[in-house]
């Protein structure tokens, strides 16, 4: 398998298995949901918009699926592209989005996320759309996706620094710009990645 095509099948996998926790969770009361997970600060799903992504995930591993079937390695190519480019250009900070759960992080209370102060009701879903019409993927995707970095995220990591500093991005706006990139691990990670390989990425940046 073409190093892209497991990216995107792990990412998918990690997708899916934090989307059927929230349907899980959609049931629970606020108070237990707020403390079912370590949550970062967000704001609490609907259950419609859990399943609009929850069917969309499913689509999407399907069509990687087939095209990998086809050998088509272009294809996941193209959608960590457009990953990258969606967080660089256009994902801003927000607190709408589907936080990543975990199974083993379940009862792991640590400091307890809250909800936002004016929390407004999500607005009503929208109508179906056409089978073929092409839906955006949910904001804030990336940021489900973060996992404890092995070695090829971290390997990825230091290649986005190279990147972004090339485009003349400062150093310490690193860490929150790659941490928000899909399938990149937690902003204290990436900083522990960009400390150890410092002087290395700023060599290549330069080179």
């Amino acid at each position: 398998m073409h190093p892209a095509e497991r990216r995107i099948t792990e990412l998918l996998d990690k997708w899916l298995q934090s989307l059927e926790l929230h349907r899980r969770y959609a049931s629970l009361s606020d108070e237990a949901y707020w403390q079912v997970q370590p949550w970062p600060p967000h704001q609490r799903p609907a259950p419609w918009i859990v399943e609009l992504a929850h069917t969309r995930a499913l689509e999407l591993q399907s069509h990687v699926a087939t095209r990998i079937a086809a050998g088509d390695a272009v294809f996941a190519e193209d959608l960590e592209l457009m990953s990258f480019l969606a967080t660089l250009v256009g994902v801003q900070d927000i607190e709408r989005y589907i936080p990543h759960a975990r199974a083993g992080a379940e009862g792991a209370r640590g400091p307890a996320a809250t909800p936002p102060p004016g929390d407004a009701a999500p607005p009503p879903p929208p109508a179906p759309a056409a089978a073929d019409a092409p839906v955006p993927p949910p904001a804030g995707a990336a940021t489900a996706a973060a996992a404890v970095p092995d070695g090829d995220s971290a390997a990825m990591v230091v290649a986005d620094a190279v990147r972004l500093l090339k485009w003349g991005r400062e150093w310490h706006e690193l860490p929150a710009t790659i941490a928000r990139m899909a399938g990149r691990p937690g902003v204290a990670e990436v900083r522990r990645v960009l400390r150890a390989n410092k002087a290395r990425i700023q060599a290549a940046a330069r080179a």
